[in-house]
């Protein structure tokens, strides 16, 4: 069943920008990189953003304490170099921070406003930062250090620093209660210049201490669908876009040039382990031994992804590349008798996913026929998001629901929702103790490597619990113009970085 499907499900961006080449020839900079994104704006405020891929809107009015980069390397922004230790009261994290920096109202950066910003992010209502946060403590050092305290430890904190988290607010602004989505308070590359709807435009911010960060002097993010993005390509008025594999080719005809990328992401479904059949370990692991993971991603993407059977995306260094897909071999025969056996066959099954996302549905109506080739009565029902979530999290009345992991500055945060005894994502509430040990092992440990190989040996384990469906990890295209310098293909397609991109 092969078919010709929008990647973009795994997209959340395209960057365009006007009077592009049809030739191929060199693109005649008009000072202008446009970004076309498929989530409207809803807030500029880095503590109140609804999804986390929104970081892409305050990224550049916003320095982070530290950078993320594409290889997964943590480097240094406002926060220059940080050690970690342990002491009588527990282990630290101490930061050194940048000096000589103000805000645009006039605002010393230093110490206090790292303190501000934490306090904020874990106190304001409705703070999305707050999870990432909690149990983290400052203390201020003198004006340009502090010490990040976390009884379970700090290991997380230079990669989550580099996120929503890690933004850095106006002390002045905080106590001011400034409106942050009308006024941004921040220091970034980048100034506002208007809001309206479905845009945003920044300016080059001319006092900014790094001088090459903002190489476009003005950049506008819209929202674009998908056709728009297409129409863009054939006008020539894109300087890199991520687009759906189906618009590739008119891109490469435009001129283009293409770059893949295999990212974080990893698409999976998760079982409710409270409800039957799957409060049984032999059903859950009927349903992965029954999926062809490298037939659907050939069928429902072309090829353009990784078959993936284990717990992190294969783009990402939490992924252990040497446990391919042996924990769950296609085997249709045993799974039949694994439902069997459990007495689970003709059990009803409902799987949500999100509606109106082609890839999403498609691939949830594949798992529900191959539930029903093993023998379960498996029905597939799509709604919006939010629906999705609340059904499957808070009403807790669905067996199976579809999900995207990976959209996440740490693993642990990943881990936390999807794979612990008390994660959203995980409403049975199924505990592996070897995985929550190893959690607790990954927060302690401060080496960026040495973490991730704990995080490759937990993607095995929470695999082996079966509590999820790993299925498959996009691969991302991304369309660039000639005469586009500077730009990397992120760590993953949602938290693109515009620094030292010319368009």
């Amino acid at each position: 069943m092969k078919r010709r499907m929008a990647i973009a499900v795994a997209a959340v961006l395209g960057l365009t920008a006007a009077c592009g080449p049809q030739d191929g020839g060199t693109k005649a900079s008009d000072g202008v990189l446009k970004v076309g994104a498929t989530f409207a704006q809803t807030t500029l405020d880095p503590a109140l953003l609804p999804l986390r891929q929104m970081a892409m809107y305050t990224a550049p009015l916003y320095d982070s304490l530290t950078f993320l980069a594409a290889d997964e390397s943590v480097e240094p922004l406002l926060a220059t170099e940080w050690t970690s230790g342990e002491d009588d009261k527990g282990p630290f994290l101490d930061m050194t921070l940048r000096e000589g920096l103000t805000f645009p109202d006039g605002t010393p950066f230093t110490s206090k406003t790292v303190a501000a910003n934490i306090e904020r992010s874990q106190t304001l209502k409705g703070s999305t930062n707050a999870p990432q946060l909690a149990g983290v403590s400052v203390e201020e050092r003198g004006a340009a250090e502090v010490r990040f305290r976390a009884d379970a430890g700090v290991g997380a904190l230079p990669r989550v620093l580099a996120g929503s988290a890690g933004q850095m607010i106006s002390d002045k602004a905080i106590a001011a209660g400034t409106d942050l989505s009308r006024e941004p308070a921040g220091i970034g590359p980048y100034t506002l210049q208007r809001v309206q709807a479905n845009r945003v435009v920044y300016t080059a911010n001319k006092g900014y201490w790094d001088e090459k960060a903002a190489a476009t002097p003005t950049l506008e993010i819209d929202y674009l669908a998908d056709d728009a993005k297409l129409n863009a390509v054939r006008s020539g008025d894109l300087d890199v876009s991520i687009l759906p594999e189906k618009m590739i080719e008119s891109a490469e005809s435009a001129g283009y040039k293409i770059e893949r990328s295999t990212g974080s992401e990893n698409y999976l479904f998760s079982f409710n382990t409270a409800m039957e059949p799957f409060d049984d370990v032999r059903v859950r692991r009927a349903v992965n031994l029954a999926l062809d993971r490298e037939a659907i991603c050939q069928g429902l993407l072309d090829g353009k992804c990784t078959p993936n059977g284990q717990f992190f995306g294969a783009g990402t260094k939490a992924y252990a590349p040497d446990l391919g897909l042996k924990l769950v071999p296609h085997d249709v025969e045993k799974a039949k008798s694994l439902v069997t056996e459990a007495g689970a066959a003709g059990a009803k099954v409902e799987i949500v996913t999100v509606a109106g996302n082609q890839v999403f549905e498609q691939l949830a109506t594949i798992v529900q026929e191959q539930m029903k080739t093993i023998g379960l009565d498996a029905s597939v029902r799509t709604m919006a998001p939010p629906q999705v979530v609340s059904r499957f999290t808070a009403e807790k009345n669905v067996a199976v629901a579809f999900g995207a992991t990976g959209n996440a500055f740490d693993p642990s945060d990943t881990l936390n929702r999807y794979g612990l005894a008390k994660g959203l994502y995980n409403p049975g509430g199924l505990k592996n103790e070897e995985v929550e040990k190893l959690a607790k092992d990954a927060l302690r440990e401060t080496d960026q490597d040495e973490r991730m190989k704990i995080y490759r040996k937990i993607s095995e384990v929470v695999t082996e619990s079966m509590i999820n469906v790993p299925v498959l990890t996009p691969e991302t295209a991304y369309v660039i113009a000639p005469g586009v310098s500077g730009w990397k293909a992120p760590w993953a397609p949602s938290f693109p970085s515009f620094r030292g991109v010319e368009g």
